[in-house]
C-alpha cells in the first residue's frame, strides 16, 4: 500500500523552496522565528498574573520572575 505523504514534509520543501534550496537560510529563519515567539511568550508571562497560570510558565521561561 501506498503511504499518504505527510503534511510536513510537504512544508519542509516548500521553506526550502522559499529559500531557493539554501537549507542553512531556512533553518536561520526558523530559528529567527522561534526567538520571536520565545520574546513573545515572555511579554505574555510579564503581563498575565501568577494566579492566572496558579505559577505554570513554560520552561524556557521558568527563569523569569
Amino acid at each position: 500500500m501506498n503511504e499518504p505523504e505527510l503534511k510536513h514534509d510537504n512544508e519542509v520543501d516548500e521553506l526550502i523552496a522559499e529559500h531557493g534550496g539554501d537549507v542553512y537560510a531556512a533553518i536561520k529563519t526558523l530559528l529567527s522565528d522561534r526567538e520571536f515567539l520565545i520574546r513573545e511568550l515572555q511579554y505574555a508571562a510579564l503581563a498575565m498574573g501568577h494566579g492566572y497560570t496558579r505559577g505554570w510558565k513554560p520552561k524556557l521561561l521558568q527563569g523569569m520572575h
